[in-house]
């Protein structure tokens, strides 16, 4: 019997609304071994907007921390990170 695992979805995105385009985007796979790949390529993404993915059956669980007004210029951070999750049946290969 398969049981269903936990898909981690993090998407950057240009700003902390769900609407705004992405700028970068990094999926984590439950199976053994599995070594992330940053896409870094726009035509590549499998989603142009948060909300895409979550038409898609993905789950926000985490939003974009927004403290205070801040000036990117002056961090290491790209974009507003969401996290998103996804529980479905994913079998090792």
């Amino acid at each position: 019997m398969d049981t269903p695992r936990q898909r981690l979805l993090y998407i950057q995105a240009r700003t902390p609304s769900p609407l705004s385009g992405i700028i970068g985007l990094t999926l984590i796979e439950p199976v053994r071994d599995y070594k992330p790949e940053i896409i870094a390529e726009e035509p590549d993404w499998p989603y142009q907007t948060v909300h895409d993915a979550v038409v898609d059956g993905w789950q926000i669980v985490q939003f974009p921390h927004l403290q205070a007004p801040f000036d990117d210029r002056d961090l290491d951070v790209v974009g507003y990170e969401f996290i998103l999750q996804k529980m479905e049946i994913v079998r090792d290969e």
